[in-house]
């Protein structure tokens, strides 16, 4: 078959085409990829500046010039997060997750984010179930005790005592941490927190098989608020009330007053956070962290 006379000429124009377009997008990438890079650069000048409101209008703005630039999503709704700005952050992680060609480490590493964000925004059961399939899903165990112990902070400010422990076996098991407590603290408190509710409702054999867990953590559990919790089921009102109590809502306040913190003239503050009471609480209810009052001087 012969050639038409008329491709012959064509072909090599179309070939030169070509090759111009391929050039003209390795610089228009070149551009982009420098506009994204200036703007980073920027951002990161920013923070070291204490300025937060400009890294993050650089970091979104790189964001938008970079829609693939999972990383960078990250970032602007992190730092949205640690602005306290929640819903912002919650937009721009769940934006991220939706987009096509997300890569699968990427997406778990954005439902931790995510889990976090609604964690911040009080959406305790979006957060269980992003960071349960999170959990189910994680391909080591470093991303999976992330979600293990987001779970079993989310389950102590729900008060679901049976998912806090069952995080924290899971975490001693896998090598997790525990950030400034210990595993036995934790589950002698948690088991405790089971007695005190069993004793509300006046189930004795609950809150006794409890503190017989509660005691099989050993020491260094919670051991005086394991002794003050035998006391009050044995009979001990006046020793009981001698007792540090531990934080719980007004609400069960009021239908448990035997639950109901010791109030003294003293103050006492949380060596973490600083937080200041009358009562001696178990548990801090700034930060969350358990033995952590002392008295003030």
């Amino acid at each position: 078959m012969e050639l038409d006379p008329v491709w012959l000429l064509l072909l090599p124009a179309l070939f030169a085409l070509g090759w111009i377009t391929a050039r003209y997008d390795r610089g228009q990438q070149t551009r982009e990829g420098q506009h994204v890079s200036d703007d980073v650069m920027h951002a990161m000048s920013d923070l070291l500046a204490d300025d937060a409101q400009a890294a993050t209008d650089r970091l979104l703005s790189a964001a938008r010039s970079d829609p693939d630039a999972i990383e960078l999503h990250r970032a602007v709704g992190n730092l949205y997060r640690q602005r306290g700005l929640i819903d912002r952050a919650i937009e721009v992680h769940e934006a991220a997750l939706r987009h096509p060609q997300l890569q699968a480490a990427d997406r778990l590493a954005l439902m931790a984010d995510l889990g976090r964000d609604y964690q911040a925004a009080g959406l305790f059961d979006r957060a269980d179930a992003v960071l349960n399939e999170l959990l189910a899903n994680a391909g080591s165990d470093a991303l999976a005790n992330q979600a293990r112990t987001l779970l079993m902070q989310i389950a102590q400010v729900t008060r679901n005592w049976n998912q806090a422990i069952d995080m924290v076996k899971a975490l001693q098991q896998h090598g997790g941490e525990f950030h400034g407590h210990r595993a036995e603290q934790l589950l002698g408190h948690f088991y405790c927190e089971l007695a005190e509710a069993a004793i509300a409702r006046g189930d004795q054999s609950a809150a006794l098989a409890n503190l017989a867990q509660a005691e099989k953590t050993a020491a260094p559990g919670p051991t005086r608020r394991i002794a003050g919790l035998r006391a009050r089921l044995t009979g001990g009102a006046a020793e009981v009330a001698k007792q540090p109590g531990t934080h719980v809502p007004a609400e069960s306040t009021a239908a448990s007053p035997k639950a109901a913190p010791v109030v003294s003239e003293s103050q006492s503050a949380c060596r973490v956070c600083g937080f200041r009471s009358r009562q001696t609480l178990w548990q801090c209810p700034g930060c969350h962290h358990w033995d952590s009052f002392e008295a003030l001087r």
